[in-house]
């Protein structure tokens, strides 16, 4: 079966304006989604796991044999990828179908095919 990548694109300083017991119930209601689909097959990783902020990112640019890394994400940004999943469904509508019913605060979810 096909597979998808989700990446997972949120607003940190979006975030940050939300209270505890707000951030609390986001978490709770992602993973209840997380956790009905890992169940069911369709999403094969990713489940409980988020990344660390562009902070603790390194971009590297590889090239001609030379390795250039700097600090941070790859793009000046305000979104910045805070999760991923890998989604095992039949086909690219399955995937728009699925993370259409994503419960969580508003994020832009970017998904491509996996090759």
């Amino acid at each position: 079966m096909p597979e998808f990548m989700m990446f997972l694109c949120d607003v940190p300083a979006e975030k940050a304006k939300l209270s505890e017991e707000e951030v609390r119930a986001h978490y709770a209601r992602v993973g209840a989604w997380w956790q009905e689909h890992e169940d069911a097959g369709r999403i094969v990783a990713g489940v409980q796991r988020r990344l660390h902020g562009a902070n603790k990112a390194k971009t590297l640019r590889v090239g001609n044999g030379k390795v250039a890394i700097s600090d941070g994400p790859f793009a000046e940004t305000k979104e910045q990828i805070g999760g991923f999943g890998i989604l095992n469904v039949p086909d690219m509508q399955a995937a728009i179908d699925l993370i259409s019913t994503w419960p969580g605060l508003a994020e832009t979810i970017e998904l491509r095919p996996v090759l």
